[in-house]
């Protein structure tokens, strides 16, 4: 058995390495970057907590586990309650399946926390969670895909192929942007998205008085205060990899506010959203209408995002494909109140409040992606 410690500043130099060995199968020592992003995230978050630290494995001396931690606040039922979100879960590849992920976990599950998640785990991780006593969430655990520009869509991901598959692919993508421009001219799911709803850019001020206005459906919620929230939307709007940040408050057609959207914007690739938000549920096909025809003027070939139970059938409804991504949503509460929810899909999981605005991977030089 080893050594299980609270993360600290003179464990950066070799958690930051064991993140390029175990995250991104690259050997040798970690860059300047790469530790300042693990100290920005880990030491500096406004959620900060001696009670609830990252922790780091330790094995005859050697750093072979760690186990980033991000405190942070929801409300359920009324209640402010202490969430700790995981990111960057990750043991040497050998010991993968040793006692050290599970004794880490377990180690963790201890803590004051009333709930603790992630969004973005592996398979790997999805069994370490379940063997400590965590669960699937299984309504949150898959995507939807809205096409907006087919030809472009199906490139993107022909782009990730290679060999001759992706030259036959391209050459028969050539036509893509003809092929597009004429869909949506035609009747059909192709066509120019359009809605009678008025979307318009706020900063994250707006933004935070746009979603406290308008308010969750959810028992168990968000919960922002200024400070913080201000310090999330700096560093998602960092993270340029993905696309433009954009942060949008939505109105219906007498002026009323109604919803928000904040999703990362990519001309030629996919908009990914990261959050989503209405006043009244019979508002969600106008609010997402406005969405896509958001995203299309920007550019973007099709919109993305995580599962969100209650509206699965508008989306299906707006034309949107599911798929069971590689990644889950997993958590951990000893209130069986709160677990309940969460297995019905009566939860308010959105990308901001998990780990999808992290940008490590564009981190992982000093000339990363982040900028």
């Amino acid at each position: 058995m080893g050594e299980i410690r609270a993360f600290s500043e003179e464990h950066v130099p070799d958690v930051a390495g064991l993140y390029l060995r175990a995250m991104r199968g690259r050997p040798g020592p970690a860059g300047t970057a790469l530790q300042d992003y693990f100290r920005e995230i880990f030491f500096t978050n406004p959620w900060v907590s001696p009670e609830i630290p990252p922790l780091v494995y330790f094995d005859r001396g050697s750093v072979v586990g760690f186990l980033g931690v991000i405190p942070r606040v929801m409300e359920f039922r009324g209640r402010i309650i202490r969430v700790a979100t995981v990111s960057q879960f990750m043991v040497e590849r050998k010991q993968y399946r040793g006692p050290a992920a599970i004794e880490l976990l377990q180690r963790f599950f201890k803590g004051p926390q009333d709930l603790s998640c992630t969004d973005g785990a592996a398979e790997e991780s999805h069994i370490v969670w379940r063997a400590a006593g965590g669960h699937g969430a299984h309504l949150y655990s898959f995507h939807w895909l809205r096409a907006l520009r087919p030809a472009q869509t199906v490139r993107n991901f022909v782009d990730r192929t290679t060999g001759t598959l992706r030259l036959l692919a391209e050459a028969s993508l050539g036509a893509a942007a003809p092929v597009d421009a004429l869909l949506a001219r035609l009747p059909g799911p192709f066509r120019v998205p359009r809605s009678t709803y008025i979307s318009s850019p706020v900063s994250s001020e707006d933004l935070l008085r746009t979603i406290r206005e308008v308010g969750w459906r959810e028992p168990l919620k968000p919960s922002y205060e200024a400070p913080s929230f201000g310090w999330l939307m700096s560093q998602t709007a960092a993270t340029r990899s993905r696309g433009d940040l954009c942060m949008t408050a939505v109105r219906a057609a007498d002026g009323s506010l109604c919803g928000w959207h904040v999703y990362y914007a990519k001309r030629g690739g996919p908009a990914t959203v990261l959050q989503i938000g209405v006043r009244r549920r019979d508002q969600f096909d106008g609010v997402f209408a406005a969405l896509l025809r958001d995203a299309w003027e920007w550019g973007s070939s099709s919109v993305k995002g995580q599962a969100m139970p209650q509206f699965l059938v508008n989306l299906t409804q707006q034309f949107c494909l599911f798929r069971q991504a590689t990644t889950c949503v997993l958590f951990q509460s000893r209130n069986p109140d709160l677990t309940d929810t969460i297995f019905r899909g009566r939860a308010a999981l959105t990308g901001l409040d998990g780990e999808r605005w992290l940008d490590f991977p564009g981190a992982c030089g000093d000339s990363g992606a982040r900028r």
